[in-house]
């Protein structure tokens, strides 16, 4: 198991990417000295973010003076997701300590609503001059391109989303720097697995979406299906946030199911999706769209089919396409959303008892299968009006959870 070093430059940026590592079940310490001896994963606070350049570079230096830091295989360099602090200063300072072969820049946290594209950092789809980080009373942001910013001091070169996505990585040659665009985490891995097979010693700088997906790495998560029926307004928000942070959704549609449509296509997609370490919400396109669930009522009717019939109709069909990816995934984390649903499922799955071990949120628990072919299985279940947007997507965070 490799073992992690991030140096911060304040406290809860300290402990917020201290909580990727722990996510994955590795025990971290956060401290505001160099340890003594190499532990599995260690945070340093510099506490520097909001002191002159000179002076913090001068703090890195020192308290990093008698840090063995050859002896931990991950270095990230911690910096705020919306730059601010004393980047350059800072990293210079323990560059000189670790000499590395590379510099790797990635600060995007996507389910923060951080982003990179072309160099430039966004926040929830605003540049980051155009917001109210660059009037930080006390380190505005005078630059949000890194491109630009790293130019200054070193050799850079970009690595844009479509290459990332295309995987047509660059040569690195006597590049210094390398600064990484993301918009998804999917992206930050794809770097990163991209990045650890190269023959470097490289000196990671970003924010904790990177620290997540260094851990992920070493430690691959293990991914949840959301099984979402609900057509409430709650849910189609959250619906909305998912696919903002990147999150997959696949939508079975309504008017196929009552017209006797062949779901194997979206069977065999969401099996792949999740088999790829990836999340996957599986949603009616009804809830996509509250016009076609007017639409299947009238289809429904034209069958001669009355609407309780309709309703029971969808219902035992997305049960039966969820079952179909759960069996053949082999998927051990469930989210569900929609009281008919969920409980048809978990006849189907045989599921006689559940245990609550947690809570995502009021009244949004966790439980654990205590029986059956599914022992061990964590499911959260959701009443379809409760939560706020960022419900279903929290829930897919604590799902992973090595340790609830």
């Amino acid at each position: 198991m490799n073992t992690y070093l991030i140096i911060a430059d304040d406290f809860t940026g300290s402990n917020d990417s201290a909580l990727e590592l722990a996510h994955r079940g590795l025990s971290t310490i956060i401290g505001f000295s160099s340890p003594k001896g190499t532990v599995d994963s260690y945070v340093l606070d510099t506490e520097s973010r909001n002191r002159e350049g000179d002076e913090a570079y001068r703090m890195t230096k020192a308290l990093i003076k008698d840090l063995d830091i050859d002896s931990y295989d991950i270095v990230l360099k911690k910096i705020d997701s919306t730059l601010r602090g004393n980047i350059l200063e800072e990293i210079r300072a323990i560059d000189e300590k670790m000499n590395s072969d590379l510099i790797l820049v990635a600060p995007a946290f996507s389910q923060m609503g951080r982003t990179c594209v072309g160099g430039t950092v966004f926040v929830n789809s605003v540049k980051l001059l155009d917001t109210e980080f660059a009037h930080d009373p006390l380190k505005p942001v005078t630059e949000d391109n890194l491109i630009t910013l790293f130019a200054s001091e070193y050799s850079t070169i970009h690595l844009s989303v479509d290459e990332i996505r295309s995987k047509a990585f660059p040569l690195i040659k006597d590049a210094q720097v390398i600064v990484c665009d993301a918009e998804h985490e999917a992206d930050l891995f794809e770097t990163v697995k991209w990045a650890r097979g190269l023959d470097k010693r490289i000196l990671y700088v970003g924010s904790a979406g990177l620290a997540g997906a260094l851990i992920q790495y070493d430690r691959p998560k293990q991914p949840a299906l959301a099984i979402l029926a609900s057509l409430s307004k709650a849910s189609r928000a959250q619906l909305d946030y998912a696919k903002s942070r990147g999150v997959a959704i696949l939508a079975v549609d309504v008017l196929s199911i009552l017209k006797g449509g062949d779901f194997t296509p979206i069977i065999d997609q969401g099996i792949q999706i999740l088999q790829g370490g990836e999340d996957l919400i599986l949603t009616l396109s009804s809830a996509l769209d509250r016009s076609v669930f007017q639409q299947s009522i009238e289809v429904g009717k034209a069958l001669g089919l009355k609407d309780a019939v309709v309703g029971t109709m969808i219902k035992d069909r997305l049960s039966k396409v969820s079952l179909e990816i759960i069996k053949a995934s082999g998927v051990k984390n469930l989210f569900l959303s929609g009281g008919e649903t969920a409980f048809g499922l978990m006849q189907m799955m045989g599921i006689n008892e559940v245990k609550i071990i947690g809570e995502v949120d009021i009244g949004i628990p966790i439980t654990l299968v205590l029986d059956g072919p599914y022992q061990g299985m964590k499911i959260v279940t959701k009443a379809g009006g409760f939560g706020k947007e960022d419900a279903l997507t929290y829930s897919l965070r604590r799902l992973e959870e090595r340790q609830l």
